[in-house]
């Protein structure tokens, strides 16, 4: 081990005079060292940093109250374990990221560039060499960051977190159906299966805090194929359907319980007190009363049957990004029986192609229909009308779900992509801003993120329509920020574009220039008033 020497001893006039073994901080690193960030570079990292997460915990805290002002409404008194309320929280938490993170983004940008403004920084920092491109690559490397970190939460994490609060929401109804209760409002079967042969609905005045119930109504349906309402679907008429009410329990007091059935399992139902059954009979069209004001009776809800039906049972967010362009794949020409939801269709020996493989089906049968109604073949032409009937409506389903599927991918990208573009645009609008404090920088951000959402949400609902392409809505709102972005850098800075870009934006210029001289020449045409 050398002997230490103490620098202030000795006089340098070369390298050769420095003790043995000496050794700075940056040549500790080794080969690494010329990946160690510059101490100007942590800085403006730093100053990014510090707002990027005041402006998180601001946007993220507002999205959660809105979820714990409705998990309170939900769960407080109602016997749900604790720590499955904090899972639930935590999946609303990493949905919520990817939202609250580009705002964060335009937000921290903004303050960041407009405080290194204000105080003179930048100025100083250009006075001593340091390029422009330079301290504005610290604001793209930070979004740089953010836009991989979104990227991952929207491909993977996001999907897996919507899944699971699905799950969840499941599981809250069948662990206590009375949990899904609204009071004031009738809840039950909101939509019916193709197959469906009856329906029921549920009212309640309202829920205590024991979970008693007050003012039950309870009402059953049956819905049958016959009626005498058509509809004219490419020129055919087809049967709307009907249903009859078969009964209605009114009771003023209701609880849930739980007993065994008769195979020995608990199941849950309601017990109804100080009420009334009225039952109608289908067949006889008899109406009969059940009394049961001074006692009590329990209503067992029927159990739900898993049933195959012709539609598509897929919802794009809960997928991963590979998941997602494999089913989108099946829908648009692999094939729609790999469907989840389209499995029935390997049973009738069906193997579809897609939507153009579909349509083609549809058309044909539609041709078997009316050849079959002209030859006198009734039975044979109502099994076909059957059939005809699903896959028209599976068709109309298919288009919609595949540019559902279309427009969540761009989504996907679309949206990391922003905190790029939000720190492209930050940092010009920081320097814009200079010295009118962080009142101003929070207007300018919370305008711009009025414009892009504007875009975003009016688009996204515009790529439904069938003449727009799917990508219009998610990329809208990116090209119009990206366009302010560049026209707010070239006329609010110094910055300069490369020279290629600029011959080719110089008609541009030049216009603009042509434009105001014009407009000056007429103004001072106009005579003043005295």
């Amino acid at each position: 081990m050398s002997k230490q020497v103490d620098l202030r001893t000795v006089r340098v006039f070369s390298k050769d005079d420095l003790p043995p073994g000496f050794m700075v901080e940056t040549d500790r690193l080794g080969k690494w060292k010329r990946f160690k960030p510059s101490i100007l570079r942590i800085y403006i990292l730093k100053e990014i940093l510090s707002p990027f997460l005041v402006a998180l915990s601001f946007f993220t805290m507002i999205y959660m109250a809105v979820a714990i002002q409705k998990m309170i409404g939900l769960f407080v008194g109602k016997g749900v374990d604790f720590f499955r309320l904090l899972d639930y929280m935590g999946y609303v938490f990493g949905n919520t990221l990817p939202m609250t993170i580009p705002m964060a983004c335009l937000m921290s940008g903004i303050m960041a560039a407009g405080r290194l403004s204000g105080d003179s920084e930048i100025t100083a920092m250009r006075a001593s060499g340091v390029s422009f491109p330079y301290i504005y690559s610290n604001f793209l490397l930070f979004g740089f960051v953010m836009t991989l970190l979104v990227g991952y939460l929207n491909f993977y994490l996001g999907p897996e977190n919507t899944r699971k609060m699905k799950d969840f929401d499941n599981w809250i109804a069948t662990y206590n159906p009375l949990l899904a209760i609204q009071p004031g409002q009738f809840s039950g079967d909101k939509t019916q299966d193709f197959f469906s042969e009856k329906g029921r609905t549920m009212y309640s005045g309202g829920v205590d805090e024991d979970g008693n119930l007050s003012n039950v109504q309870i009402r059953e349906w049956a819905i049958s194929a016959a009626g005498t309402d058509f509809i004219m679907v490419n020129n055919l008429a087809v049967p709307m359907g009907g249903s009859k009410m078969l009964q209605i329990i009114n009771a003023k007091e209701g609880l849930l319980v739980e007993k065994k059935n008769s195979s020995g399992e608990f199941e849950k139902s309601v017990r109804l007190k100080k009420g009334y059954v009225i039952e109608w009979d289908p067949e006889t069209n008899a109406i009969g009363i059940t009394n049961f004001m001074n006692g009590e009776m329990d209503y067992n809800t029927p159990a739900k049957k898993d049933t195959k039906t012709m539609s598509i049972n897929v919802k794009p967010d809960t997928f991963s990004l590979p998941m997602l362009i494999e089913i989108r794949n099946a829908i648009e020409s692999d094939g729609l029986e790999k469907i989840p939801g389209l499995e029935i269709l390997k049973e009738y020996g069906l193997s579809i192609k897609g939507v153009g493989g579909l349509k083609q089906m549809v058309e044909q049968f539609k041709y078997e229909i009316i050849m079959g109604a002209s030859s006198g073949n009734q039975e044979d032409v109502t099994q076909k009308f059957t059939l005809y009937s699903q896959l028209s409506e599976l068709l109309n389903e298919s288009k919609k779900t595949l540019t559902g599927f279309n427009v969540e991918i761009h989504k996907r990208f679309a949206t990391p992509l922003s905190c790029q573009i939000f720190f492209f645009l930050s940092f010009p609008l920081g320097l814009v801003v200079k010295r009118s404090g962080k009142g101003m920088s929070f207007t300018l951000a919370v305008v711009f993120l009025l414009i892009y959402y504007t875009f975003f949400i009016f688009g996204s609902g515009i790529s439904y329509k069938e003449n727009v392409p799917d990508w219009v809505g998610p990329w809208s709102a990116n090209i119009v920020i990206a366009t302010l972005s560049i026209y707010i850098m070239i006329s609010r800075t110094d910055a300069k574009l490369p020279d290629s870009i600029r011959n080719k934006l110089g008609f541009y210029f030049r216009t603009r220039d042509r434009i105001e001289i014009l407009w000056e020449s007429l103004k001072n045409r106009i005579p003043k008033k005295k």
